[in-house]
């Protein structure tokens, strides 16, 4: 009984710090998704009226081995609005870290409207991006936030407005930037079977 004892705080020592998304320390919105892979979809990047928009692939985005914060909302959206305002100051906390943020707009498709309301705000660490294709990923509601890991994998969402400088969501990001990068393996099944192919043949 004894060892039991002394050998339980080291069970939940290693049971806890294997869960890099312990609930105990995520936001009551948050919820955990196990590194799911979504399909690829394209958006634009609101130009001024004198350039063309630029169209950016997702899954080129989230190929540079940094934390991706995709947040989905709309000028309709009197939360999102106010939201905005706090995903531009962690933005700006974060501008050194390996992370970035995603502001795409689903509504005011017009060229050079979003720009120009950026540029009112005085928003130099978001983009303006909206013109998402149909594949992007289905939302209940806005706003709506997507989390992806370094591999580009989608980990976690929030539903609804979050307080980006409140110390939830201050652990969240601190937790998702300490996750560390894995490196995807090479598969090697189609060349052990090629090998093992050649040498039957020669043997």
């Amino acid at each position: 009984m004894r060892q039991i004892h002394r050998a339980f705080p080291l069970f939940f020592f290693f049971w806890y710090t294997a869960l890099p998304n312990n609930a105990l320390a995520l936001p009551q919105k948050y919820t955990i998704i196990a590194q799911e892979e979504i399909r690829n979809f394209t958006f634009q990047e609101d130009q001024p009226w004198i350039k063309s928009p630029r169209k950016i692939s997702f899954q080129d985005i989230i190929s540079n081995e940094k934390i991706t914060i995709l947040h989905l909302w709309a000028t309709s959206c009197r939360s999102c609005i106010k939201e905005l305002k706090s995903l531009e100051l962690l933005a700006k906390k974060h501008k050194n870290n390996p992370i970035q943020i995603i502001s795409l707009s689903l509504n005011d498709p017009r060229p050079g409207v979003l720009r120009n309301y950026f540029n009112n705000q005085r928003y130099t660490h978001l983009k303006p991006y909206h013109r998402a294709s149909s594949k992007r990923p289905p939302i209940k509601g806005l706003p709506t936030t997507l989390f992806f890991n370094r591999n580009g994998k989608l980990i976690g969402r929030i539903e609804g407005p979050a307080n980006w400088q409140g110390a939830e969501m201050t652990k969240l990001i601190k937790r998702i930037l300490e996750t560390p990068f894995q490196k995807p393996k090479k598969n090697t099944a189609f060349y052990t079977l090629f090998y093992n192919r050649i040498q039957a043949w020669f043997s």
